[in-house]
């Protein structure tokens, strides 16, 4: 009589089961390759329904986003944030204030804590120019080095310097260099502070022209951009002029990263 086979799963020249009308022979290896696969396959599909779970949270206006920080404002208010970073400098800070006045714009400054303290006078002329301060550490470490008490201690003595200098407080910290982890988030959040980061980078720092400083602003700006830049650069201070009036020209309106905040954080 022949043997009819009811189920014969065969990938890769591996038999699983053969199950026939007077026997049942189980290869353990094929059963072991099938499983694994089936795992993959599970485990894929649990990926992609964190993921969406996770774009639902992290969307526009998401609560749990709100309680973290930003990178950037409403995607559908036509406003962007100019932030400069690592200041105040000893030389340019001047001219960087002036390039700025005629525009009458507020931008957020980054401050690193011991150079707000050393050079007291240019932070008190940023606040005076009507400008935003918010907290970039003390010492500019890697945050996602250290622990969180002193994580946590960086962005208090930065805190401190603004509270002796009678300056408003700071509501956003920027961890150097944008990188930061699970213990950066937790020291923010018992600080009671946000995270200010950004999604429009220049790179001005390498030395790069003007006129590519503009060029790669102006390429990758949108509704609601934070712009990053940094105090001290000279082709930064060059390229302001050039880049308002090429952004206002767009119909974007040039707003502090507060009141992006206020306005819907993403």
């Amino acid at each position: 009589m022949n043997k009819r086979t009811l189920i014969d799963y065969n990938k890769n020249n591996k038999t699983i089961f053969k199950m026939s009308a007077g026997s049942l022979n189980f290869n353990f290896g094929g059963a072991v390759t099938f499983l694994f696969r089936l795992f993959r396959l599970y485990r894929s599909i649990l990926l992609c329904l964190m993921t969406f779970s996770l774009s639902l949270e992290w969307g526009p206006l998401g609560e749990e986003r709100l309680r973290w920080g930003m990178a950037s404002g409403d995607p559908f208010v036509r406003e962007v944030a100019l932030t400069f970073d690592d200041g105040p400098r000893e030389r340019g800070m001047q001219e960087l204030i002036e390039a700025l006045y005629p525009f009458d714009l507020t931008a957020s400054f980054f401050l690193v804590g011991k150079f707000a303290e050393r050079y007291a006078t240019i932070t008190l002329s940023l606040h005076e120019a009507g400008h935003e301060l918010e907290n970039h550490t003390f010492t500019h470490p890697k945050l996602y080095t250290l622990w969180t008490e002193k994580i946590m201690r960086e962005m208090e003595r930065c805190n401190e310097v603004f509270e002796n200098l009678n300056l408003p407080p700071a509501y956003f910290m920027r961890p150097p260099g944008g990188s930061f982890n699970l213990k950066v988030f937790n020291a923010v959040r018992r600080m009671d502070m946000r995270l200010g980061l950004w999604d429009v980078n220049t790179a001005d720092y390498t030395g790069r022209a003007s006129e590519d400083i503009i060029r790669t602003i102006m390429s990758t700006v949108g509704n609601g951009s934070v712009i990053l830049m940094h105090s001290g650069v000279p082709n930064t201070v060059r390229a302001l002029p050039e880049l308002v009036r090429q952004l206002k020209a767009r119909g974007y309106r040039i707003v502090s990263m507060r009141d992006l905040w206020n306005a819907g954080a993403i």
